[in-house]
C-alpha cells in the first residue's frame, strides 16, 4: 500500500539524488541541517557543470551553506580555477576531467573510515595530487 508517508520518504530520495548528481550535495545537506563530510565538498567540483565551475572560479558562492563555508567556497573557486586551467592546458573537457579523476577520488573520500569533517586542504590536497596523477598530467 502506497501512503502518503512513502510518498514523501521518495520525494526526499529522488530531491537528494538529483543534488548529488549535479553537484549541489554539500548545499542539500547543509539546508537539511546534517553534517556536511569532506567528500560532499568534493562533489560540488565533481559533478558541477561547466557554468557551476567557471562561477565558482570567478567566486561566486555555489549557495548558502554549512558554518564556516567560507573556507570551503575559497578552497572551491581555488579547484574551480585550477580544473578550468588544466583542462585547457591538456586540450581536455571538464567533464573528462571530472569522470576520469574526481569522481573516483570522490568515491574514495566516500568510502573513508573517517568520511567526517576534515579540512579544506585536505581536500585541495587530495584533488591536486589525483591530477596530478591523471593520464594527460605533464607532471608525471
Amino acid at each position: 500500500m502506497w501512503t502518503t508517508r512513502n510518498r514523501a520518504w521518495e520525494q526526499e530520495f529522488v530531491a537528494e539524488c538529483e543534488a548529488f548528481l549535479s553537484g549541489h550535495y554539500a548545499q542539500w545537506l547543509a539546508e537539511e541541517n546534517r553534517p556536511v563530510p569532506v567528500w560532499a565538498w568534493l562533489n560540488v567540483v565533481a559533478h558541477g557543470s561547466d557554468d557551476d565551475l567557471t562561477s565558482l572560479a570567478t567566486g561566486e558562492p555555489p549557495g548558502q551553506h554549512a558554518q564556516g563555508a567560507s573556507v570551503w567556497q575559497q578552497a572551491l573557486a581555488f579547484l574551480a580555477q585550477e580544473l578550468i586551467s588544466q583542462a585547457t592546458r591538456r586540450n581536455c573537457s571538464l567533464a573528462d576531467l571530472q569522470r576520469s579523476t574526481l569522481v573516483p577520488l570522490e568515491l574514495e573520500f566516500a568510502g573513508r573510515r573517517a568520511s567526517g569533517a576534515g579540512e579544506p586542504a585536505q581536500l585541495v590536497a587530495g584533488v591536486l595530487s589525483a591530477l596530478a596523477r591523471h593520464p594527460t598530467s605533464r607532471h608525471r
